[in-house]
């Protein structure tokens, strides 16, 4: 099986106020493309699916702020891979093209999402047989 995700090492988080300039993308950022979207999913309650989704054009990285949940990936083409996140340890960029889902979330967990594009309603492809289908 084939790695689909690059993992990529965050350091922990020391300034008090949250400042997430380590981050960032360009020089002594980590993030490798230029932020255009950041949103948040959080505390998705136990047992349920958040996110279940691929985007056409844009590359996100997932990073957990708290607590800790579960990266499900699928290139749609048999390839599968489970990344699991905790606080600000590690980040997980997802390719273009790729069903990702969030799932497993801990008590009081939060989710950053950085996208490389603004939000397009016509980016999303949210049913998987639909994925599936045009992968063949």
């Amino acid at each position: 099986m084939s790695e689909i995700a690059q993992i990529i090492s965050l350091p922990k988080v020391e300034d008090p106020r949250g400042n997430l300039s380590f981050i960032e993308y360009g020089p002594g950022g980590r993030c490798p493309f230029e932020i255009e979207r950041v949103y948040w999913v959080y505390d998705v309650p136990a047992g349920r699916v958040r996110h279940g989704r691929a985007l056409c054009n844009t590359r996100e990285m997932i990073v957990a702020m708290s607590g800790s949940f579960v990266v499900r990936l699928d290139d749609g083409r048999g390839n599968r891979q489970t990344v699991n996140l905790t606080r600000s340890d590690t980040g997980v960029v997802v390719e273009p093209g790729t069903w990702r889902e969030l799932t497993d979330f801990s008590t009081n967990s939060v989710a950053m999402v950085l996208a490389s594009a603004p939000y397009d309603a016509d980016e999303y492809i949210e049913d998987y047989r639909q994925f599936t289908d045009s992968r063949l």
